[in-house]
């Protein structure tokens, strides 16, 4: 499940607005000098056979420093970027849902944009 990640982060790293971008939240990542930052966080996963769905979420964090509506447009800009970018990745994707609001980072606001990656077992 790993290499899916670091496939997801390799394509994503090609979006050249984001600033930090990694697998996983560590402490101290809600700096606006980050921003925008991105995170890959997996979900959960689940086994069918020779069939895996994996679900990610993507986090999207901007400074709020910045105009609100200029923070909610660049997020929807940056929202079809990664839904773009997912769909170049070697693995079936399906966009689940978009949140925004997430209340996870203090400083920062942040949305997550969550999707289901399957097939993995027959590539």
């Amino acid at each position: 499940m790993f290499e899916v990640l670091q496939t997801i982060k390799n394509e994503l790293s090609k979006i050249d607005t984001i600033k930090s971008l990694k697998i996983g939240f560590e402490k101290g990542a809600d700096v606006s000098s980050n921003c925008p930052l991105v995170r890959i966080v997996p979900e959960g996963s689940e086994a069918f056979g020779n069939t895996e769905t994996l679900t990610v979420q993507i986090v999207v964090a901007f400074d709020l420093k910045n105009d609100i509506e200029t923070l909610y447009q660049e997020f929807y800009a940056l929202e079809k970027t990664i839904k773009d970018s997912m769909n170049c990745i070697p693995y079936r994707t399906l966009h689940l849902d978009t949140i925004m609001d997430e209340d996870m980072l203090k400083s920062l606001k942040a949305g997550i944009v969550r999707f289901n990656i399957t097939h993995l077992g027959l590539n």
